[in-house]
């Protein structure tokens, strides 16, 4: 990590030590949030923080031609000697008071007025608060979980939202929309022995979280009010979850300076509620903007003082590992040590159920080793590196077919589920091999992609590459309808309609749609995915941006588009055959 002190440079923003590190020190962590920095620097509704009056300092009296030139003017009347020495035209000598009283009038003006908007709008809010307050005091003057209750049939759900008689401030809001949208609906499976109780929503990790760690609540405030902002599109409430944001970076930041005195766990929380934010306020030049806090993550976990104190469970790092893959596929880069290091014997002690997790990341980590390798060094020998792409094509066709029975899925037709893709959706064991398989979806489809790119570098296709492009055409969509069936029935918690299942299901705090995108995007985008999968997942793209405010589901639709398009004429040109 290069040794940076942000305070040096002038920049306001940032993960960065709050005291001065010594020559010694091995490490400074810096993650400068460039996006915010610059969301808030042209975002209208910024509100500045310097003075009315700025301090100018003392001005010079001496005439522009010698202050140009840096030298001492004698300010002789008429004019000057050196002027007269160099035959130049003086103008003159300036001013003094009129330079020390400037005309501030305009910048105050403007100032003052986007600081009254920004009260204007909180006391709107406020005000609307206040009243929803007054109305439901009248009718329930307790809290109770069971108005939360949603029926829908055959089955009932729990939502884990903010209890309904609790004041309607602001913030409650914010958390009211996160945990609607975001939060785990708990379900009560018709198999399982011991039925749900409401009482149980009490005893959520991130509901106490949300209690008792006041931070990760701020943090977790400005995503709810970022995503409700662009929902109903209220530029106020985009305000305030900044200011939530900004103060939750300044937790990040001032852990990092003093590690001896921060929770490290709470902080991988926070800097994983902040990557959400950037997913839910991201502008279309800065899709990719999210990976700032996995880069911090990183950093953070190579200091000593956090990672002696860590103990971060098997999924969870396998899920780092995961989205450390992905992101050299969003935004290409050195690749990180994590998967330079990487080795299965990492993770040697997991449990058998997580088995198959750790042997599809081991393959995915050295495909991307090879796909970086590619990236950095095109002119390599293109037969040996198709047969190592094979090679990883088969390496994922064993590991599906070997996967054991609790990690088995099976794809259902209905028409009578809602949100599904032409009727498809999988049904599967647990959640827990439900996210596992959408990596293995989408690294299928990357896997074959290239094959496809290659074998249309050549320029007389035999009847074995065509047969090879064939093929890989028919695993593109095979797996690109998996994703959709897949996502269909992971999109039934995310909009309340349930998680098909065989069993009971034991359910992540979030409802996994932040980790839907990129699979989708994949299947959007690939060439040989059938048209039907390109229009349902621009179609859900839509409904994620519309209905829970992420506008990075709204982005990604323009950029699918051109990349399918791009994809289809590339393969159709080199190979004249007619994409299926």
């Amino acid at each position: 990590v290069e040794l940076v002190d942000l305070w040096a440079t002038r920049q306001p923003l940032g993960y960065a030590p709050t005291t001065q590190f010594t020559k010694s020190s091995n490490i400074t962590i810096l993650l400068p949030l460039l996006t915010l920095k610059k969301s808030l620097c042209n975002d209208p509704y910024h509100i500045s923080i310097q003075k009315a009056m700025p301090f100018y300092g003392r001005p010079s009296k001496n005439c522009e031609s010698c202050r140009i030139r840096r030298i001492k003017c004698d300010r002789i009347e008429p004019v000057c000697s050196q002027c007269r020495r160099a035959g130049k035209t003086c103008g003159g000598y300036r001013d003094i008071p009129s330079l020390l009283f400037r005309d501030e009038n305009d910048k105050t003006v403007q100032r003052t007025t986007a600081a009254r908007s920004k009260a204007e709008a909180r006391r709107k809010l406020l005000g609307e608060s206040s009243s929803a307050k007054q109305q439901r005091s009248r009718s329930k003057s307790k809290a109770s979980w069971s108005g939360l209750i949603v029926q829908t049939k055959p089955e009932v759900f729990f939502i884990p939202v903010m209890p309904s008689a609790m004041p309607s401030s602001l913030e409650n809001q914010g958390l009211r929309f996160f945990f609607n949208r975001f939060g785990n609906s708990i379900q009560k499976v018709a198999n399982s022995p011991t039925a749900l109780q409401i009482s149980d929503l009490d005893k959520s990790p991130l509901m106490a979280s949300v209690t008792n760690e006041l931070p990760l609540r701020d943090a977790i405030i400005a995503v709810g009010l970022a995503a409700m902002s662009n929902v109903i599109s209220d530029q106020s409430l985009l305000i305030v979850a900044r200011e939530k944001y900004l103060t939750a970076i300044n937790i990040v930041r001032s852990a990092v300076g003093s590690p001896h005195l921060s929770n490290p766990v709470l902080i991988f929380k926070i800097i994983t509620i902040l990557s959400l934010f950037e997913m839910v306020c991201c502008p279309s030049s800065q899709l990719d903007s999210w990976v700032v806090h996995l880069d911090g993550m990183a950093a953070l976990l190579k200091q000593d003082s956090f990672s002696e104190v860590l103990y971060i469970e098997s999924r969870a790092r396998l899920q780092y590992l995961f989205l450390c893959v992905i992101r050299q596929f969003l935004a290409p880069g050195k690749l990180p040590l994590d998967l330079l290091n990487w080795a299965p014997e990492n993770l040697s002690s997991v449990d058998p159920d997580e088995r198959p997790a750790v042997d599809l990341v081991d393959i995915l980590i050295r495909f991307t080793r090879l796909h970086h390798t590619i990236r950095c060094d095109p002119n390599q020998d293109t037969e040996t590196t198709t047969r190592l792409i094979f090679e990883f094509d088969r390496e994922l066709d064993k590991w599906e077919k070997n996967l054991p029975n609790n990690w088995a899925f099976t794809i259902g037709e209905s028409q009578d589920i809602q949100h599904g893709f032409d009727g498809k959706y999988i049904i599967y064991e647990e959640v827990w091999p439900s996210r596992i398989l959408n990596h293995y979806f989408w690294g299928r489809i990357l896997v074959n992609e290239i094959i496809m790119g290659y074998l249309a570098t050549n320029t007389i296709p035999t009847l074995r590459t065509l047969q090879q492009r064939q093929r890989a055409l028919d695993t593109i969509s095979r797996i690109s309808v998996n994703i959709c069936a897949g996502a269909a029935s992971q999109m039934g918690v995310v909009l309340g309609n349930g998680y098909p299942c065989s069993g009971c299901l034991k359910l992540p705090p979030l409802n996994g749609v932040f980790m839907l995108l990129f699979p989708l995007t994949i299947a959007g985008s690939a060439a040989g995915a059938p048209d039907n999968v390109h229009e349902w997942v621009v179609e859900t793209l839509s409904t994620i941006g519309g209905t829970m405010g992420i506008r990075r589901a709204m982005e990604l639709i323009p950029k699918i588009k051109v990349s399918r398009e791009n994809k289809r004429r590339l393969y159709s040109q080199a190979n004249q055959v007619e994409l299926v």
